[in-house]
């Protein structure tokens, strides 16, 4: 109890924060504390309508309201079903109390990681002094290596046989002492403050190490794999403490770690208005107006992106417009400079599987043409999803022009911008455009476009780039203006386009999304893939693909290097919140098939069992994916359920990223009687709209729906619409707000370029759009029953997954032990069975 006391001190508020008021407090004491009645006994009637309102309060997420109501001497006389859902949501509190403690922590050691960084900053001009050639850091990365292995050797398996990875572990441990003893010393001839500081780190280190290693002595597998979970990740957060005081960009650090503590906090407004966080925005913008002047963009990407202070506050669009400059210029920069417009030579002997590390402009120009670009302003147009601002489009465009002919490095592969006087004559004339397109009366679309010819007209005279350049740097820059998933697909990026919305395809098997100028984020790793079995995880961060580094390509560039020949291996650089250093990850290539639809259990024959809870007859299905397939598999599944007298049904939809439209609907149908399922609308097209049919296997029966940030596209409208009609209870956190429809237009008769253009945002029955716009306060699906979580609880949960996922009922003692370990690190499932349990209690009366 001790636990769920000191919870509730440190999470006061924590209900205004989840939007709905879930308490965590000792629920024992309610009802001891609740004074014997002295009242007469209440009649049948009063005990039916407080039961009513018991159960609707837990039904609404409201636990300990309910629970209240029925620890009182009226509620311990509701009868059975009441007596069950009280002793279910004390349970559940005990446990939701761990998870929610583990919260606090992260907040706190977050903040605490803040100070951490900034007494690095303070003293780091003095270190370099006493460790010019910054010893400390690189004996640090000596710990960090072996600390990551010792980690690793977990992570192999849980169920493995803890004596096939004792010795393992021991090795990489004292690997990490004594790697922890030399940059102990190392440390010595440090300023007092920080000195004392990093030792009190690296004792708590030394202690962790020591913990980690006695826990190994007498660990049993699968039984004691928290146990040493929680041990490898107490090593990791001192060693994070000590890579924060050694940190080589201490501001850079600090934001990150701010960012994680908002993330946590129960207001994230109310914690930016917080004294010490204002005083380190102020800081960083400070920081950042200086690698300005210094045309630093790299730095500049980091610190305004999201990693930095976009990411920390990303309402403020002053940010993301500094971003998006110093974005193109990286842009330039890695793609016409160091020589990446040279040939590329390969080896005669054999064909590479390696991928090339950088585009290559001169191939990436090939076949484009300004009568394309001009095609594209037209379907803007005629198509786009809301009136365009073509003033804004123009300037951007030439705006994006400028800052490639800005930035010196071009030059290596733009030989004309070395000529000072031609590119000075270039750019006064481009700023005199600019300037004509900012004060004409009105500008429409063939107002961009005859700015495009008088841009030509330009080069022409004046400086004598490829006119293939300035097409695609033009186009680039005025779609970038218009949403982040409108672009251009150019001739030479349409095989691989084509290849990639193939039903299968060579490759790692995840799915992913990627900000301009930051690294790609794994959205999911898809099951029975070599990413899955790798341990790629929802996410993480693939900083590099071989030694190409991500923050400098486009995802279609991206998607190119991580697929390839069956068979091959791509090696990833990943960076995972909780790990204190990048590792990289080597995955052989194959041919990925993909099933889109999951149960709880693998059965011997590969099938799965859909029963989650066989004595109360409650269903478990995950869907991972919507693809042409999904609807039949679920089809299957659910008259699997029905026919087995499946009471309710728990829809697991976190992690999905989406795919087609026709497979949401035909999802939201098999649950839905009648009414709308989702309504598209653009300015341009005629309004759309999908309706349920009421033919689905899954008519009645109760259902909850699981959701969390990564649910997006299609998971979002089938969540939707199955919350908009009362039809099912969602459990989890915010969607993620991607309810944009794309079109692919031709722009030239051959069908060799395309653009993908945003025509229509999706609605849901109540009128909701789901898509996340610019400034947008609402967006996605909203929970009824909000179950935040940190990633690394995130982590645990898909760790014990890829292992249940994988392993078939051969072995039913050990299936059934992990199961009860993965459901014990998933609170969010936990919440979900907990209300299909009370659902079901309450219709029993």
């Amino acid at each position: 109890m001790k636990a769920i006391r000191v919870l509730a001190v440190a999470l006061a508020g924590w209900a205004i924060w989840s939007a709905s008021p879930i308490g965590m407090g000792k629920v024992t004491e309610d009802r001891a504390s609740t004074a014997p009645s002295t009242a007469s006994a209440p009649s049948a009637p009063d005990l039916d309508a407080l039961r009513g309102k018991a159960f609707q309060r837990l039904l609404d997420g409201e636990f300990r309201e309910g629970l209240k109501l029925l620890a009182g001497p009226a509620g311990r006389r509701a009868g059975p079903s009441a007596h069950a859902a009280r002793d279910l949501t004390e349970a559940y509190l005990k446990r939701r109390a761990r998870f929610d403690a583990e919260r606090a922590a992260e907040r706190a050691a977050a903040e605490m990681r803040v100070r951490l960084a900034g007494l690095a900053e303070k003293h780091r001009p003095e270190l370099l002094k006493v460790d010019p050639d910054e010893k400390i850091y690189a004996a640090l990365e000596e710990v960090s290596d072996a600390v990551i292995s010792a980690n690793a050797v977990l992570e192999v398996r849980p169920s493995t046989r803890p004596a096939d990875l004792r010795q393992r572990a021991e090795k990489e441990i004292a690997r990490a002492t004594e790697a922890l003893r030399k940059v102990t010393r190392l440390a010595g001839e440090a300023p007092e403050e920080w000195r004392r500081a990093f030792e009190t780190s690296a004792e708590e280190l030394r202690r962790a190490l020591s913990d980690l290693k006695d826990a190994w002595a007498k660990a049993s597998l699968p039984e004691d794999w928290r146990r040493l979970t929680l041990a490898g990740e107490r090593v990791q957060d001192a060693l994070i403490d000590m890579g924060v005081l050694a940190a080589r960009e201490p501001i850079m650090v600090a934001l990150a770690h701010a960012r994680q503590a908002k993330d946590l906090a129960e207001d994230g407004q109310a914690f930016l208005k917080r004294r010490w966080v204002r005083d380190l925005v102020g800081k960083a913008e400070a920081h950042g107006r200086e690698l300005l002047a210094e045309g630093e963009w790299a730095e500049v990407l980091s610190l305004y992106g999201s990693a930095g202070l976009g990411g920390l506050n990303e309402d403020d669009a002053s940010y993301q417009d500094i971003q998006d400059r110093a974005a193109r210029h990286v842009r330039a920069i890695t793609l016409y400079g160091d020589g990446n417009g040279a040939p590329t030579t390969r080896p005669t002997t054999a064909p590479s599987t390696r991928p090339s590390e950088a585009p290559r402009w001169r191939e990436m120009i090939t076949g484009i043409d300004t009568a394309m670009v001009r095609n594209a302003v037209t379907q803007i147009g005629n198509n786009y999803v809301e009136q365009p601002d073509y003033r804004k489009l123009a300037v951007a465009a030439l705006q994006g022009v400028k800052i490639v002919v800005q930035t010196p490095e071009a030059a290596a592969g733009l030989p004309a911008l070395r000529d000072d006087d031609r590119r000075k004559a270039f750019l006064d004339g481009l700023d005199d455009l600019t300037e004509q397109v900012r004060e004409a009366p009105t500008v429409d679309g063939l107002e961009v476009q005859r700015v495009l010819n008088v841009l030509h007209d330009l080069n022409d005279a004046a400086l004598g780039l490829p006119s293939e350049v300035l097409d695609m740097e033009f186009a680039e820059a005025m779609l970038a203006d218009l949403d982040r998933f409108t672009g251009v697909i150019w001739p030479q990026e349409m095989d691989d386009f084509q290849k990639r919305t193939m039903g299968s395809f060579c490759g790692i098997g995840v799915q992913i999304r990627k900000g301009v100028g930051q690294p790609i984020e794994v959205v999911t790793p898809l099951a029975d893939t070599p990413a899955f079995k790798a341990g790629i995880r929802a996410g993480d961060e693939i900083l590099k693909v071989e030694e190409a580094d991500t923050r400098r390509m486009g995802l279609d560039r991206a998607v190119k290097l991580i697929t390839g020949p069956e068979n091959t291996n791509v090696t990833l650089t990943i960076r995972r919140a909780g790990v204190s250093k990048p590792f990289r990850v080597v995955i052989t290539r194959a041919r990925i098939h993909i099933q889109t639809v999951k149960g709880w259990r693998r059965l011997a024959d590969g099938k799965w069992d859909f029963l989650l809870d066989p004595r109360r007859r409650i269903g478990y299905v995950r869907l991972t994916q919507f693809t042409q397939d999904t609807v039949g598999e679920l089809r299957q599944a659910l008259r699997e359920l029905r026919e087995g007298g499946a009471r309710g049904v728990i829809l697991d939809m976190r992690l999905n990223p989406g795919g087609l439209l026709t497979a949401a609907v035909d999802v939201a149908d098999e649950f839905l009687r009648r009414g709308l399922i989702v309504r598209t609308e653009g300015l341009k097209v005629r309004e759309s709209v999908r309706n349920a049919r009421g033919a689905g296997e899954y008519q009645s029966g109760q259902v909850v729906v699981l959701v969390n940030q990564f649910s997006a596209s299609a998971s979002e409208i089938a969540a939707g619409a199955l919350k908009d009609w009362g039809r099912a209870t969602v459990v989890g956190v915010r969607t993620y707000g991607k309810g944009s429809v794309q079109r692919l237009i031709p722009l030239r008769p051959s069908g060799r370029a395309k653009l993908k253009l945003t025509t229509a945002y999706y609605y849901l029955p109540s009128g909701r759009c789901l898509h996340r716009t610019n400034g947008a306060k609402q967006w996605g699906v909203d929970p009824h029953v909000p179950v935040p979580i940190t990633g690394r609880q995130r982590n645990r949960r898909a760790e014990i997954q890829q292992e249940t996922d994988l392993l078939k009922a051969v072995d039913p003692e050990l299936l059934e032990t992990l199961l009860a370990q993965e459901l014990r690190e998933d609170i969010q499932l936990q919440t979900a069975l907990l209300l299909m349990r009370l659902k079901l209690l309450a219709r029993e009366g």
